[in-house]
Parts: structure tokens; sequence; C-alpha cells
């Protein structure tokens, strides 16, 4: 599994994201897994971020959301399995949206 913190590129914390690898080939080229997003900010981020913040809650409230590998980055899917975002190195992208990642996997 892998944690993150989700923040705007200006650096306000909006939430959290989990990766969860189907079958601890995370790193390899075509692994399969899941993911979970949390929204979770105090009422000025969520203010100063209010497209960001909002895609973050629908995706919250969403079960079964997958990701896909692919040579250097994750492809992420909604729950209909429709493309709506890519993870690349600590930068996120989700309808259209930019965020940047603090990775807390060990930190926890």
């Amino acid at each position: 599994m892998f944690y993150f913190s989700i923040n705007s590129p200006d650096n306000c914390h909006l939430g959290f994201l989990v990766l969860m690898d189907e079958d601890n080939s995370a790193y390899t080229d075509g692994a399969t897994g899941y993911y979970a997003v949390k929204a979770q900010a105090d009422e000025t981020d969520q203010q100063a971020c209010p497209a960001q913040w909002q895609i973050l809650q629908q995706l919250s409230e969403q079960e079964s959301l997958r990701w896909f590998r692919k040579a250097d980055y994750v492809q992420l899917c909604d729950a209909e399995n429709n493309i709506i975002g890519r993870l690349q190195q600590q930068y996120l992208i989700l309808c259209g949206q930019h965020f940047v990642l603090n990775d807390l996997t060990g930190t926890l």
C-alpha cells in the first residue's frame, strides 16, 4: 500500500490518496490495483481551491476506483472504469485539475 497527502500546487492540503496493488507488483508495467481518495481540508483551503476540492469530494464517495500502471505513470479510473487521471512522480492530475502528492508511506 502507498499513502499520500494531496495538496494543491500552491500547497493547500486537500486530502489523502491510498493506492493498493493487487499482487505486490506495483512497480511493474501492467500492474493493477485499487485506490481511495479522502477529501479532508480546513474551510480556508476548501475555499482557496473550490474546483479541486469538489473533485476530491466526489471521488471520496465512490467505491471500486481502479488504477493501472503504464510505463512510468499510473492511470486512474473512476467507478465506471473511465480514465479520469494520471499519477506521475509526485504529480497527480484528476479531471483536468492538478495536485501535488507528498509520500506518507513509511511515516504512518
